[in-house]
């Protein structure tokens, strides 16, 4: 009981850095992050799914925390001091991982966006040539 007492916040942080890291990868692809404006296809907005899986990481981000704080009691004094010399190193990469699930979200948006824009200037260009070769 005690070895899974001690692996379980690490295991939980394990699970919210492969969350983010899939989340950034899957809306990079979506989102053709990486791709020139000239190159690039259509480009849906982010879905709901992305956007409640991005909470569920935020939120799995933070709880690695306070389950050790409450299960810190139960730990060998190594495992304690493992994992608070390590908390802050910890806490940075989340945050960064969380940050940068925000960013290509963000990215993703604006591809969407201007995929909508050249969608509408193309159907607005269409009409104008058809009301201009009926004159």
């Amino acid at each position: 009981m005690t070895l899974l007492v001690e692996l379980l916040p690490a295991a939980l942080w394990i699970i919210a850095v492969v969350m983010a890291a899939n989340i950034i990868g899957l809306t990079v692809l979506r989102g053709q992050v990486f791709t020139p404006r000239s190159r690039r296809g259509a480009v849906n907005p982010v879905s709901w799914t992305v956007v409640m899986a991005h909470v569920a990481s935020f939120i799995m981000a933070i709880v690695p925390f306070p389950v050790y704080a409450l299960t810190a009691d139960a730990m060998d004094v190594d495992v304690r001091a493992f994992y608070e010399q390590n908390a802050l190193a910890g806490a940075i990469i989340v945050i960064v991982l969380v940050m940068a699930e925000i960013a290509v979200m963000y990215v993703q948006a604006r591809h969407a966006m201007e995929t909508e824009m050249d969608r509408r200037i193309g159907s607005a260009a269409g009409r104008d040539r058809n009301n201009s070769k009926s004159a």
